[in-house]
């Protein structure tokens, strides 16, 4: 079994990581670099802005940077994570990572989250010496990206339901009781931290990031996420393919919750309940989305997850008509 990640936890626990690490290379996006910078100390020996998690341009990058680095530093979201976590894996320099929202498990996860072709393959395997949580940095962000952060932990909600699913249908990977008792408990701890979250309480910040930690560690032990990832992600995967862009991670995670627990037939008013208390944007009119686009999506992913030969779930079996984008519109009005 593995060891959780190390982490700290604090306000401004983050400031001098940069004096006291250099030289590094920081790899980081613009927002949190703002954010950070006039406390980080030191000068980072390259500074890399993470803008794409194509193959190509992750290899281009590690044959570009310097050799004489004393560590990589990630900070920011999933982007700066998985880029640090694949330059580390690459340059076998040490890695440290700073996350700048809950919004993923990546600065918990050991490999990363490539773009390759028209989904998502997963290669590496990196290990941080130290996650700094710096609730200052986290909260320097909008608010709306804070709440965001549920949507890797709610996930488990449909993710769960989709591993039974497919293993009554002989799929693999196999159930495993514990894995899928552990999900519901972080649902049950995810609903309690809602209402904190939604105030930006570093309490609940605290809580959700360790249920990241958690989840993290068992994708690991298990060599699969089947316990929290499901036809939601391959919803958000889809929806990224049909419309060429992405919105926020954590709440394109959390619209295929609603939507797949709506078409499952999973307790749907609990998924809702708890982005109504955490104050996740999930509505058109809050987000840079269309119901149109909802629509192509859902009208796409049958065929998109036998193409990219995603996990089996209820995305296989989905028949599109009239009465499902009826459903889904639904699930995103209440």
């Amino acid at each position: 079994m593995s060891m959780l990640f190390p982490v700290k936890y604090g306000a401004g626990i983050a400031s001098d990581v940069g004096r006291i690490l250099s030289p590094a290379i920081v790899v980081t996006q613009p927002e949190p670099w703002e954010a950070l910078r006039g406390r980080f100390g030191g000068t980072p020996a390259a500074l890399v802005m993470a803008d794409s998690l194509e193959r190509a341009h992750l290899e281009k990058l590690a044959k570009e940077l310097p050799n004489d680095a004393s560590c990589i530093i990630g900070i920011g979201g999933g982007t700066a994570m998985d880029t640090a976590k694949w330059l580390h894996w690459r340059k076998k320099l040490k890695l440290f990572q700073i996350p700048s929202l809950p919004s993923v498990n990546a600065c918990f996860t050991h490999m990363t989250a490539l773009r390759e072709g028209e989904g998502v393959r997963y290669y590496g395997d990196a290990i941080p010496e130290m996650v700094f949580v710096d609730y200052d940095l986290m909260k320097a962000a909008p608010a709306y990206l804070l709440r965001g952060g549920i949507g890797d932990v709610l996930s488990c909600h449909t993710g769960r339901w989709d591993w039974e699913y497919a293993t009554k249908r002989g799929h693999t990977p196999a159930w495993d009781d514990f894995a899928a008792s552990e999900s519901l408990r972080f649902i049950r701890e995810l609903r309690d931290l809602a209402p904190g979250l939604y105030k930006g309480e570093n309490e609940a910040i605290k809580r959700l990031m360790e249920l990241h930690r958690v989840i993290g560690k068992y994708c690991d032990d298990y060599g699969h996420s089947r316990f929290e990832e499901g036809s939601e992600h391959f919803f958000a995967y889809t929806f990224e393919r049909v419309t060429g862009r992405t919105l926020m991670h954590g709440e394109l995670v959390a619209l295929g919750v609603l939507i797949m627990s709506t078409l499952q037939g999973n307790m749907p008013e609990l998924a809702r309940e708890i982005v109504r208390e955490a104050g996740v944007r999930h509505r058109p009119g809050e987000l840079d989305f269309k119901m149109e686009e909802i629509e192509r999506t859902l009208l796409a992913l049958p065929e998109f997850v036998k193409r990219e030969k995603l996990w089996y779930s209820i995305a296989n079996d989905l028949t599109v008509g009239d009465k499902e984008l009826a459903l889904a519109r639904k699930a995103l009005n209440f």
